[in-house]
């Protein structure tokens, strides 16, 4: 006899299904779900239906992307290997079947080359997700910026000009509250060296020849290698492959090329420009960031005009599955597959993904 429970959690619900030679259990986490429906349109039995993707992207309703039905659920896991955001698995006996050579799984993966980054942090700007953290060491400043400054308090005036002017905002000034005893509004003139940079600019604006700047970084800097100038950077780039979704952003930006994204599909999405009304839906639910409506050029157009940039796409479908009025496409014509399904039934489930 087979018995079925099911057990609600904060980040979704579990599915369990206990028999007499396997035990099977049905994971969904709404953290990493993205609302592709990927999953509802693989499952052969359709026990997977989406939430109101679009109100939910844009905080409009508070709800799950997906609704499983447990009762309708055979628990086949064809869901769990089609998901490309490990939103959703299947255990076996406590195993997933993502480490089982038996079952399919959709290729997906970010490699950092160490020895070509330059630790721009570029990468971790423009992460959508978040996902990646650039952990950066650098060489002392004082290694390099080198000088000193003389303030001379007999010529001074407590003006304060220099400290307008100061670039690097490394000049202070006392100020005191005046009164009988002690009158000056200004006591005295600091210079900050962790601040300064030496520039000289304070002693160029000074009216009464008060400063005096020495630079010592110029000549120095002739006779430093500038292999010892950046020998002392140092660190590394981090991927949180939990939270990539592999856009691409990264490695389209980075100037070293020093990242490498492999997607979990290759196609196109397709936009109905005249039939979209610009709510703004698929831009709030796309993981990527590949959407936007850029500024009209034209001042007459009254719509914007919405674009994607297919390099920063994994065709993932949410923004089809969000759009209220079908005016976005996403063709896919391959999967990436890291293990290819072997049974006839799975290959031709797989193929319900792809459009030619």
């Amino acid at each position: 006899m087979i018995e079925q429970v099911k057990e609600v959690y904060e980040n979704g619900f579990t599915i369990y299904r206990d028999g007499k030679i396997e035990k099977r259990e049905l994971f969904w986490n709404d953290e990493f779900c993205v609302g592709c429906g990927i999953c509802a349109d693989i499952c052969p039995v359709n026990a997977i239906a989406m939430g109101p993707l679009g109100a939910i992207a844009k905080g409009d309703v508070v709800a799950p992307k997906l609704d499983i039905d447990k009762d309708t659920c055979v628990l086949c896991g064809m869901c769990a290997s089609a998901c490309p955001f490990d939103a959703l698995d299947l255990k076996i006996n406590g195993k997933s079947i993502k480490e089982d050579e038996r079952y399919p799984k959709i290729k997906r993966d970010i490699k950092i080359y160490q020895d070509k980054c330059v630790l721009c942090e570029q990468c971790e700007m423009v992460c959508p997700q978040a996902a990646i953290t650039v952990d950066r060491s650098l060489a002392e400043r004082s290694k390099f910026v080198i000088g000193e400054v003389n303030i001379k308090k007999d010529k001074c005036v407590l003006c304060g000009i220099c400290a307008e002017y100061c670039p690097a905002d490394a000049i202070d000034l006392k100020y005191n509250y005046p009164t009988p005893s002690n009158p000056k509004p200004i006591t005295d003139i600091e210079v900050n060296s962790d601040k300064c940079v030496y520039c000289k600019v304070c002693e160029f604006v000074c009216p009464h020849d008060a400063i005096e700047v020495i630079c010592y970084k110029c000549p120095m800097m002739k006779r430093i290698p500038q292999a010892k100038l950046y020998e002392d950077i140092q660190g590394k780039t981090v991927v949180d492959k939990d939270l990539c979704v592999t856009c691409g952003w990264c490695a389209y930006i980075c100037p070293a090329n020093a990242i490498e994204v492999e997607k979990p599909f290759k196609g196109e999405v397709i936009i109905d420009v005249d039939a979209c009304n610009a709510c703004g839906a698929c831009i709030s639910i796309c993981p990527c960031g590949a959407l936007e409506f850029p500024k009209p050029k034209d001042k007459a157009e009254k719509v914007p005009r919405l674009i994607v940039n297919q390099n920063l796409c994994v065709l993932c479908g949410a923004c089809s599955k969000a759009c209220p009025i079908n005016a976005i496409k996403v063709v896919r014509k391959e999967i990436n597959f890291e293990r290819e399904p072997k049974a006839i039934a799975w290959k031709k489930a797989f193929e319900k993904l792809l459009q030619n």
